[in-house]
């Protein structure tokens, strides 16, 4: 009999080895630049992952591959702040970093307690050149349980997420919980790689309700208060807000802001019926913090 277990432990062993294996959560975060180009990563975490590269999950490392042009998204394990004076053309209010990272890899599973003190940061990695991107996530009910209630994506640095953002091109973070989109015109950090790419930021964490700073949770329920409808028709839009004056701005799907700082209190109409045709994207702000994203679509 024991040489039978032993052969059926192997053979176990040899399908999960070839096959890969299914970890306890996944999900994707699917990319799409104003061009149209896309790209997907998968995220999720596993008892039995590392921090490091993991076969039986699927992953691979692909750090030494050139990003893919126009438009590539991945997955890394670490970064560095950079001097402005070691890089060329640093002279912007952009804050540069450096590739610190052991792996590049499109799918990454890890093994972490949501209810820990820490935070899980990840680092998305982007070559674009086509902004604004906007990002989508399926299934976003899974992220109202406790251990997964705080998950977020932001392009602000960790350690800011629970203060207030320290310039105009951060925004708080949105919570996967809330919504299965969301829109980034600006990735304030960025380096330079080998290849002399330009591979901007992202910021995600898994969280649990536990982890929440007041400061962040207390802020959500104002998107609540704001009505946008419809979101296809032939040039007029409308936005009704129950909250403090706000403003907007509307961006063509190549990147071309065509509205700007217009007041939506109570209700605004948005008139898109000088305009071609397409997609384009809506901002919400409150004192230059983003608090909601939406599509238009005019036809």
């Amino acid at each position: 009999m024991r040489p039978k277990i032993i052969l059926t432990l192997l053979f176990v062993v040899i399908v999960q080895f070839c096959f890969g294996q299914n970890p306890e959560f996944k999900f994707y975060l699917a990319f799409e630049d104003s061009a149209g180009n896309k790209d997907t990563i998968w995220l999720g975490y596993d008892p039995s992952a590392t921090l490091g590269i993991d076969i039986l999950f699927g992953e691979e490392n692909i750090k030494g591959i050139p990003f893919n042009e126009p438009f590539e998204v991945r997955i890394s394990n670490d970064w560095y702040f950079m001097p402005y004076d070691t890089l060329p053309n640093a002279s912007d209010t952009f804050s540069y970093c450096s590739d610190g990272s052991l792996y590049h890899t499109k799918t990454q599973i890890y093994n972490f307690n949501p209810y820990s003190s820490g935070t899980s940061q990840i680092y998305i990695n982007i070559l674009c050149k086509n902004f604004p991107i906007i990002v989508r996530w399926g299934n976003s009910h899974n992220f109202l349980s406790d251990s997964l209630y705080g998950t977020l994506l932001t392009n602000w640095f960790p350690g800011g997420w629970f203060d207030f953002p320290g310039t105009m091109y951060d925004e708080w973070p949105t919570f996967l919980r809330e919504t299965d989109s969301t829109i980034f015109n600006v990735l304030p950090y960025r380096y330079i790689d080998a290849n002399n790419d330009t591979i901007s930021l992202l910021f995600f964490a898994f969280l649990s309700k536990e982890q929440l700073s007041i400061g962040i949770d207390q802020f959500i329920p104002q998107t609540k208060l704001i009505k946008i409808f419809p979101t296809i028709s032939n040039g007029e839009f409308y936005i009704q807000t129950s909250a403090t004056p706000l403003k907007i701005q509307v961006y063509n799907s190549i990147g071309i802001k065509i509205l700007d700082n217009t007041i939506i209190y109570p209700e605004t109409k948005i008139d898109l019926s000088n305009e071609p045709n397409g997609l384009y994207y809506l901002i919400i702000r409150d004192n230059n913090k983003i608090i909601r994203t939406e599509k238009l679509i005019k036809f």
